[in-house]
């Protein structure tokens, strides 16, 4: 198994339980890690033998752009999802950084792993 990975991806996005967090965009940031053979595209030397890290960015950008939660466990669930479903990969890492949410607190986040290796 090969990994492509996609790290401090920045996503603008509704997300949080407080009234004001409601009414803003926050900054998330996420390390996603895909499952992949890169064995075809290597010696093909081409795109479409590939995973497209560009469309997947777009995609889950646009989706936590578009949509508002509550929890960042649910956004990571649903992008998991997305990505499970609509790209060719069998398994996805999502670390999920709500940065200084919790006063006293460096990072906030959560980490899910979704599909099989």
């Amino acid at each position: 198994m090969d990994i492509i990975y996609l790290h401090g991806l920045k996503c603008e996005c509704t997300i949080g339980v407080w009234k004001w967090e409601k009414a803003i965009e926050q900054t998330l940031v996420l390390d996603i890690d895909l499952a992949t053979d890169t064995a075809k595209a290597a010696a093909n030397d081409d795109l479409k033998d590939a995973l497209d890290y560009q469309a997947i960015t777009e995609r889950v950008q646009s989706f936590a752009k578009d949509n508002a939660f509550e929890l960042i466990e649910s956004l990571a669930e649903k992008l998991a999802a997305i990505i499970l479903a609509e790209f060719d990969t069998p398994w996805v890492r999502i670390k999920l950084d709500k940065g200084q949410a919790v006063k006293g607190v460096k990072n906030v986040g959560v980490v899910i792993e979704r599909g099989t290796t």
